[in-house]
């Protein structure tokens, strides 16, 4: 009877651990970085986590595989951090290799040890085979596995399906670049993740903070190289237009600000800042109304504006009655415009210039997009369902 009821509790353990899997497996995650025996102390992180999660940041990721990390000091510190995390509700995705497993004491076979060590996520980063790779992915103590989302390729796809790997417990995740010049293009980033969404998976990615630089890494910890010295509000936007569905700083101790954006900013929403030029109040009807972006059919190149979707002119247009002829000017890129009632259904319409364009003594030039967010102008695809926004600031 005793080991009948042992075995229906292990049963039971197993189930919990499917369902949990299975809810995280799905969860969009915002995530902080730490890394132990780096001198940062058990206390500042702490005080970080606390931080982070009270802005609505749900993960961290670390690292056991760190060169230049003290060994006794990770052994010391990690597990503690690790349980400051979950009590906090924060995941813990921790990169780790066979080697770096085994540097501390863990046999990087057995997922139980690697769970005890307070690891929610493990990245897979080397020493793995195929089949190792599988067993590692149909572990039954709950553990999801980070694949490699920069270098997986769809033969290795085919191979671990054959294997019979479990896809309820794969997410994908892309590797940080500490050196110039090696992150990827927005090209790889592209591909690969359309090879990884054809299949049904999740995959996240790095942003660098340009308020702390993790020790070692005075240039960012980026995936993609163009956001290496990227303000984050831009960066994170970036990734979301790309096909991010989750981001992590690469940075350990990130600011409040830099986690703000993280913790507040949609993935289908892009919020363009701008500066006003116009001398009357637009922020009752403008100031973060999120917009549809104007879709252009069969149109296949570009036009250079992003549009607001028709708007009626009845319930839109009085703010902009006191327009006049001395903001009709020739426009440059980041130039934010409405369309005057001449222009009848289409009076209202809100266009951000891409590029300088000529004056049209129909279009009123109400503001200009910041400098740090002009890049976002290049991604930005209204023929997928994004939208956007308009945030005054001064």
């Amino acid at each position: 009877m005793l080991s009948v009821s042992f075995s229906k509790a292990k049963q039971d353990i197993h189930h919990q651990n499917i369902l949990k899997t299975r809810s995280n497996i799905m969860k969009q995650l915002k995530g902080t970085a730490l890394y132990c025996g780096i001198g940062v102390s058990l206390k500042e992180m702490e005080e970080h986590l606390k931080m982070a999660s009270e802005l609505g940041i749900n993960a961290v990721f670390t690292s056991l595989q760190l060169p230049e990390a003290n060994k006794d000091e990770v052994l010391r510190d990690f597990r503690p951090m690790a349980d400051i995390a979950h009590h906090y509700g924060m995941l813990v995705d921790a990169d780790l290799s066979t080697r770096s497993a085994r540097m501390f004491g863990i046999d990087p076979k057995n997922f139980k040890e690697i769970k005890s060590f307070g690891v929610d996520i493990a990245r897979l980063d080397g020493g793995y085979t195929d089949e190792e790779t599988v067993n590692a992915i149909n572990n039954d103590v709950g553990i999801i596995i980070d694949l490699n989302a920069s270098s997986i390729t769809e033969k290795k796809l085919e191979i671990y399906t054959k294997l019979g790997a479990n896809t309820e417990q794969v997410r994908f995740c892309h590797n940080y670049h500490p050196m110039r010049y090696t992150g990827l293009s927005v090209n790889d980033a592209k591909k690969q993740h359309k090879l990884i969404h054809d299949y049904g998976f999740r995959v996240s990615g790095f942003i660098p903070s340009l308020n702390h630089q993790r020790i070692g890494c005075s240039i960012g910890l980026p995936t993609l190289e163009r956001h290496r010295f990227m303000d984050p509000h831009c960066s994170i936007q970036e990734c979301y237009l790309l096909g991010f569905d989750d981001i992590f700083f690469g940075d350990d101790l990130a600011s409040k600000e830099e986690l703000t954006f993280l913790a507040t900013l949609e993935p289908y929403v892009t919020e363009f800042r701008m500066k006003k030029t116009l001398d009357c109040d637009v922020n009752q009807w403008l100031d973060g109304r999120v917009m549809k972006g104007m879709g252009y059919g069969d149109n296949l190149d570009p036009i250079p504006i992003v549009r607001s979707a028709f708007i009626n002119a009845e319930s839109v247009y009085k703010p902009w009655e006191g327009f006049n002829d001395g903001i009709v000017a020739e426009r440059k890129r980041g130039d934010v415009s409405v369309c005057k009632k001449e222009l009848l259904r289409y009076a209202g319409e809100i266009q951000i210039a891409k590029c300088d364009l000529p004056k049209d003594e129909y279009i009123g030039k109400i503001g200009e997009i910041i400098p740090e967010d002009l890049p976002l102008l290049e991604i930005f695809n209204p023929k997928i369902g994004q939208k956007f926004k308009i945030s005054i600031v001064e």
